[in-house]
């Protein structure tokens, strides 16, 4: 793999959480060219504004769902119709939510796991 293409994966890599260890065990570099490349470049500024997006998008979509819920269940309980695209949307939204989290917890559990593994050595 050429140089270009690791440094963008492991940019990615580290932007998504993974840790400069992670790296360094995954794609074979060392940690110090990532602590190089991290410095350089602004992987922490960058992590920490797409982090934020990503919270923020999170926070918005919960926010966004609450509001349609409570609209159909305002639309319920006043006996009219409940919009089907509403329902549909509220539906889709609640699956997006649901997968939010369970990549969170798993890249949690992964990054537990890997420390454990790596502690044991």
């Amino acid at each position: 793999m050429s140089k270009m293409k690791l440094f963008k994966q492991a940019e990615q890599m580290y932007l998504k959480g993974s840790t400069v260890s992670e790296i360094s065990l995954e794609l074979g570099i060392a940690k110090r060219t990532l602590f190089y490349w991290k410095k350089l470049y602004g992987w922490d500024k960058k992590r920490k504004e797409s982090m934020y997006d990503r919270a923020q998008f999170k926070e918005d979509l919960q926010k966004f769902a609450q509001k349609l819920m409570d609209r159909i269940i305002n639309n319920k309980q006043n006996q009219k119709n409940i919009n089907q695209a509403e329902f549909y949307t509220l539906a889709n939204i609640l699956y997006y939510i649901k997968n939010f989290f369970k990549i969170d917890l798993y890249q949690k559990t992964k990054r537990k796991k890997e420390i454990n593994n790596f502690q044991k050595l």
